[in-house]
């Protein structure tokens, strides 16, 4: 079967239940650095030379490759770039405004000022801001706030970028595709010497590239498990390759598709991942605050314990309110 084959049979995919899962493990991952202090090691970093979370956002920017690159295609510009307005802002605010709560509630002792460009930066989402003034000042991670939150300006980056792509008509053709990703795996294969905001989004848009081109040779694609094969066996036999370069994560993308497409499809109705990208962090740290000798495993469980709810509810009461009425099922 190939991956336009699965497509067309519209049959219900895991894609949601590959983003919730995600989700989960970076709030997971993020338990030991949260639990032990700044350069604590993660679950995965040393087996793989990514993180558990770091391997959670590779495959939230591979799925919105996949996704985006539709959208791109077939909306004008006002239409896409408010439906991706509609989905990040609403919660985002809240979940500023409520990290910025729980910060001064933790000892931080911001003034209006800090607060409101704490607020407005995290908007932009150009130049995040992280920390607070004495925020969880006795945690093992002092002063950050909401730490995840740095991804989605290079999410937003890479969606300029496939909509560039689209208009331009690069998208239309197998030479602009492979053009595209050529150059994202470039940018990858050189992060060791590039600036370090390049360098964090090379690897992050490879996976975003790979999911688009996905999506533009979908049916050239065969979805079986062996050939899942290719890619691992030529991360080994490539000198020096680690499970974290670039083959590696065009195997892990391959995985994510035959998950979606080839298992049995888990049907969700809540659409909670990004709140629980959102809130894991902030939550984790107020835990450790009323937890000061929590281990990294109990912190992990607690922290998606709690997370869940305040997740849901943001689906319900902010996410979902803002989108169609079409968009609104998971």
């Amino acid at each position: 079967m190939t991956l336009s084959e699965a497509i067309a049979s519209r049959r219900a995919n895991n894609l949601n239940v590959l983003r919730l899962m995600a989700a989960l493990s970076v709030v997971v991952s993020h338990a030991w650095p949260l639990a032990l202090g700044i350069g604590a090691a993660e679950p995965l970093q040393t087996l793989t030379g990514r993180s558990l979370g770091g391997w959670a956002v590779i495959l939230f920017f591979f799925v919105s490759g996949f996704l985006i690159v539709q959208s791109a295609e077939r909306r004008s510009a006002s239409a896409f770039w408010l439906a991706r307005a509609r989905r990040i802002l609403p919660g985002l605010a809240t979940a500023l405004l409520v990290s910025l709560g729980l910060a001064i509630l933790s000892g931080g002792t911001p003034d209006a000022a800090e607060s409101a460009r704490y607020i407005l930066r995290g908007l932009s989402l150009a130049g995040m801001e992280h920390q607070i003034t004495n925020a969880y000042a006795s945690n093992p991670y002092p002063r950050a706030v909401n730490g995840p939150l740095w991804s989605l300006q290079y999410e937003v980056t890479a969606y300029l970028i496939c909509f560039a792509a689209a208009r331009l008509g690069l998208l239309r053709s197998a030479v602009g595709t492979e053009a595209l990703l050529a150059l994202a795996i470039g940018l990858a294969m050189t992060t060791p010497i590039l600036p370090d905001r390049l360098a964090t989004f090379g690897p992050l848009f490879l996976a975003f590239a790979l999911g688009m081109a996905a999506w533009r040779f979908r049916a050239w694609i065969a979805l079986h498990p062996a050939l899942l094969l290719l890619p691992v066996l030529a991360t080994g036999i490539a000198s020096g390759a680690t499970l974290g370069g670039v083959m590696g994560v065009v195997a892990f993308g391959y995985a994510v598709l035959l998950v979606a497409y080839r298992t049995p499809a888990l049907v969700l109705t809540e659409d909670i991942s990004y709140g629980i990208y959102i809130y894991g962090w902030p939550i984790a740290q107020t835990l450790v605050a009323l937890l000061p000798n929590v281990t990294p495993g109990a912190l992990a469980v607690l922290s998606v314990i709690c997370t869940v709810p305040i997740a849901w509810a943001s689906w319900s009461l902010v996410e979902r309110r803002a989108l169609p009425l079409r968009s609104r099922v998971a």
